[in-house]
């Protein structure tokens, strides 16, 4: 299939296991460049080696907490700047806390819509 994707550049968070690998292996089979974040740094280094491996495209991955929206926004600097832009930002991230008590919904809410939030402004290649 030819999704169009071939030369883009696409950051997924927590992309290692899930919805999140299958996202990332999809933009590599395509042929787009992909970087991915993810807590584990074991994890994240073996899947990005094993997206290069896919397509022959770019892969790259960083140990990252995504709440801690200091390191989120260094990471996407980072990538935008050894890239010249990000084409594609999946943000597939979840605290799955849903408690019933209001510091998991607070947790939830604040890894799952704030983090984002966080993001730098993206140059966008195109």
């Amino acid at each position: 299939m030819d999704l169009q994707l071939k030369g883009l550049k696409a950051i997924v968070t927590d992309g290692t296991k899930g919805i999140g690998l299958a996202i990332a292996r999809t933009f590599a089979a395509e042929g787009a460049d992909v970087a991915i974040c993810a807590r584990d740094q074991a994890a994240v280094e073996s899947t990005a080696s094993a997206l290069a491996e896919l397509s022959g495209a770019r892969a790259s991955g960083a140990a990252v907490d995504v709440p801690d929206g200091d390191a989120l926004k260094a990471w996407v600097g980072g990538v935008g700047a050894e890239w010249d832009g990000i084409d594609i930002v999946v943000a597939n991230v979840s605290a799955l806390t849903i408690g019933n008590d209001i510091q998991s919904w607070r947790k939830e809410f604040e890894t799952d819509l704030l983090s984002i939030s966080s993001m730098p402004p993206c140059r966008f290649a195109r």
